[in-house]
């Protein structure tokens, strides 16, 4: 139990500015394990946010609650699936558009995707649950819910892609057990939510698997780049089908 303790701790310190003791950076025996809590890591984000919202609801409009609650996330987790997603873009360019250097292309898609996950996030917070819960809790548990399925499907893509060096680093080796750990984990939270969470996490699967073939086809993109995409595009999604099931069932 203690390995496995050290284990999420470890993948908190990788994945988030979340302090954590010194004992549990010394050696690295097991770090490629650490990719099973990923999913528990992005709930850990998705609690961040909830509660930021929560908090800042009770003084402030819901609109002004959202954006802290996104600011949040991304200061825990230091804005790193952003770069990612950013990077990827430019490398999807055509060669001649990137020989000129503009690099704002990615970053126009990092602000557009922002703004549609405030969007998202401002319509979910009027969304009702399958079950009761107190005034202003709902949006954190969407949230909880997206940030952890999101981060299952990037330990999926790592599971399923070939090996490479990433920036100087060798890309994680993620065993059958894992994998499977991390989907159960990431997924759990969103059939929690019913029919609505379920058709997002459905749209967030179609979307990692159209993301896969695209980048396939097209990019050159380090595999960071990939992972922090995924988890941007997924997490998006899964708000977006949420939201699209909940409107109409």
């Amino acid at each position: 139990m203690i390995a496995q303790w050290r284990l999420f701790l470890l993948a908190l310190s990788y994945f988030t500015r979340i302090p954590v003791p010194a004992w549990v950076l010394v050696g690295d025996a097991g770090a490629d394990s650490t990719a099973r809590f990923l999913p528990l890591v992005g709930a850990v984000v998705g609690l961040v946010g909830g509660i930021v919202y929560w908090l800042s609801a009770i003084v402030w409009p819901t609109s002004v609650a959202v954006v802290l609650a996104m600011f949040a996330t991304l200061w825990v987790t230091g804005g790193i699936h952003e770069l990612g997603l950013a990077d990827l873009c430019r490398s999807l360019e055509p060669e001649r558009q990137r020989a000129t250097g503009f690099a704002g292309f990615g970053m126009l898609v990092v602000i557009l995707l922002l703004f549609a996950r405030y969007s998202g996030l401002m319509a979910l917070s009027a969304a009702s649950l399958p079950f009761q819960v107190p005034s202003n809790v709902g949006l954190g548990l969407f949230m909880v819910a997206a940030h952890a399925a999101s981060r299952a499907l990037v330990v999926s893509v790592i599971a399923t892609r070939t090996p490479a060096t990433a920036r100087g680093r060798t890309a994680a080796h993620v065993t059958a057990f894992d994998l499977t750990v991390a989907l159960l984990t990431g997924f759990l939270p969103a059939t929690l939510l019913g029919i609505p969470g379920l058709i997002g996490l459905a749209t967030a699967i179609v979307v990692r698997l159209g993301l896969l073939a695209l980048v396939k086809a097209r990019s050159e993109a380090p595999p960071g780049d990939y992972l922090g995409a995924t988890q941007q595009l997924t997490e998006l999604s899964f708000y977006l089908g949420t939201l699209g099931a909940w409107t109409y069932i």
